[in-house]
């Protein structure tokens, strides 16, 4: 007669459980006496296996994201922008139609109405695609490319988040069998590689790591792929900045008035950016809708010849074409106090508007660094109003607000202006932020955010 089977035993199961985890059997033993010194206590071993595996992730994640935003920068800046910016402003005013009437070309080859980098990052945390389409990422990538590249008003914040998640996506798909890899499900992948991306190009880990974890929520943040994706950010913040550059986007002060009137003003810059971002996004919306009536030829001359438009007028008002690209030479004459009130409301407008004929039509890129700007030209058109800030400090103040409205990132804003201008301007962009994330809608295309299910664009 047969003994009835046994169940398997607590040590067993225990032993299957950390055989699972990759932890050696020997760390699940019972903890160290004084005479077994090599061993370690189970929780150690624990943590020594995932910052094993958090490493084996977060390192290629973050050089390669690292290595592959300074490729899209020498792409778009240093092979294009760079040479058509020193050329006769009529063939930089022709060149933003010319890219996006091939951004175009590309969407419609796609079958897509267009392709809205970030959002596809969020989309893809919350429903990763079940394949991979190199040939696809390849076309998006030369549609981006063609957009910033040739000089329509858009940057490349976006296509950096987007390119990082792809390529942590694609480490995955093609190591899936790696077993560091087993510990870090698809979703999370995704933000450790945006994080890489987004810290790469933004030249501040923190604030890029807390932008890539903020963004798929309205109210909430993913902190459990914080650990690898602050990894990934510091390693793809460092490779890039060996590559290109580390300095910061925009030169934010060190020093802010503590005073109750700089709270005051600091106050009325976070509810000005606030309600700014939120008639931006129902504009860019409505300008999406309008325009899709019309084959993507018209919509691509459309949206290129009133972004060189708004070029023209720049220069003929403020000597060069200001609104083309993403806009940092602009924001950074502002900072220097080159373009306050009246002047810098004119270019907020112009700005503003070839932002929406952009990306209304067929532009494919970001417009992550375009808020910095949109947010630099709101504190210089304020400052005639609020003169207890410098120029520098209003702008700085107004850039962390703007963006923490744009996407629904309060940590986010915070954590650049300690980044960006150390301590000294926290207090007053703290204040700023709550206001306009209060006040501020987010991302009107992110599902996540509004609370619609995603649904594909139509051609």
């Amino acid at each position: 007669m047969n003994e009835p089977s046994q169940p398997p035993s607590r040590d067993d199961s225990r032993a299957e459980r950390l055989k699972a985890e990759g932890i050696p059997p020997e760390a699940g033993a019972e903890p160290p006496t004084p005479g077994d010194i090599g061993r370690l206590a189970p929780r150690w071993a624990r943590k020594l296996v995932e910052l094993r595996r958090m490493l084996l992730v977060a390192i290629p994640v973050g050089a390669l994201a690292g290595i592959g935003v300074a490729l899209l920068e020498l792409a778009c800046n240093g092979m294009l922008w760079d040479h058509l910016a020193r050329l006769p402003v009529p063939v930089r005013l022709l060149a933003p139609i010319l890219g996006l009437l091939l951004s175009g070309a590309i969407l419609a080859y796609l079958g897509v109405r267009s392709v809205a980098m970030l959002n596809e990052v969020v989309v893809h945390y919350h429903a990763p695609p079940e394949r991979i389409a190199p040939s696809e990422d390849a076309l998006k990538a030369v549609a981006c490319i063609a957009t910033v590249g040739l000089g329509a008003s858009a940057g490349l914040g976006g296509p950096s988040q987007w390119l990082g998640a792809r390529i942590a996506l694609y480490i995955r798909h093609y190591f899936a069998r790696f077993r560091p890899l087993r510990g870090l499900s698809r979703p999370h992948m995704v933000l450790v590689g945006a994080a890489a991306g987004i810290s790469a190009y933004f030249r501040a880990p923190l604030a890029g790591t807390l932008l890539a974890l903020e963004t798929p929520f309205r109210k909430d943040i993913d902190g459990t792929a914080l650990l690898p994706a602050s990894a990934a950010a510091l390693v793809a913040h460092l490779t890039h900045g060996w590559l290109v550059d580390s300095r910061p986007l925009l030169p934010f002060p060190v020093t802010a008035p503590s005073s109750w009137k700089a709270y005051l003003a600091a106050l009325a810059v976070g509810i000005a950016a606030g309600l700014l971002s939120r008639r931006f996004q129902r504009v860019l919306v409505w300008t999406r809708d309008w325009t899709g009536k019309f084959a993507w030829p018209t919509r691509a001359l459309m949206g290129g010849i009133t972004t060189s438009a708004t070029a023209l007028i720049a220069w003929k008002l403020y000597g060069d074409t200001w609104t083309l690209q993403g806009g940092m030479p602009l924001a950074h004459q502002v900072f220097e106090a080159k373009f306050l009130g009246f002047a810098a409301l004119v270019l907020l407008v112009l700005k503003v508007v070839s932002v929406w004929a952009t990306f209304g039509t067929t532009g494919v890129a970001g417009v992550l660094v375009v808020t910095l700007t949109i947010g630099t030209l709101l504190g210089g058109a304020m400052h005639p109003l609020l003169p207890v800030l410098t120029p520098a400090q209003i702008c700085g103040v107004a850039v962390c607000a703007y963006l923490a409205a744009n996407y629904n990132a309060p940590l986010t804003g915070i954590a650049l202006s300690a980044e960006w201008g150390g301590t000294g301007l926290l207090s007053l962009a703290w204040i700023a932020v709550l206001a306009a994330a209060w006040i501020g809608e987010g991302l009107a295309n992110t599902p996540s955010k509004t609370g619609r299910r995603h649904r594909p664009s139509s051609p």
